[in-house]
């Protein structure tokens, strides 16, 4: 397991800056990448304001991409890649 230094720290910080804190699956390069998204996490729908909170992240065998599976009292959604710049950490 890699430690994270303080200049990865700074460039995680600057990264989710820079994204106005859109969703990311993942920090670190590519041979080092850790999922950063866990269980309770609460992401919000930015068009709608609805808050959602995360149960897990789901990584397909194929190449389709990580997706998140959400709640909200009376809802479960599963979250395509595509869509993650629609939602931002709460």
């Amino acid at each position: 397991m890699k430690v994270l230094s303080s200049d990865d720290i700074i460039d995680l910080v600057k990264n989710m800056q820079k994204r106005n804190e859109n969703i990311d699956v993942f920090a670190g390069k590519e041979s080092d990448k850790k999922i950063i998204v866990k269980k309770g996490l609460k992401i919000r729908h930015k068009p709608s304001g609805l808050i959602y909170t995360v149960l897990k992240v789901v990584i397909p065998d194929d190449s389709s991409g990580p997706k998140i599976l959400c709640r909200r009292p009376g809802k479960e959604l599963l979250i395509p890649n595509s869509e993650f710049k629609n939602y931002e950490r709460q």
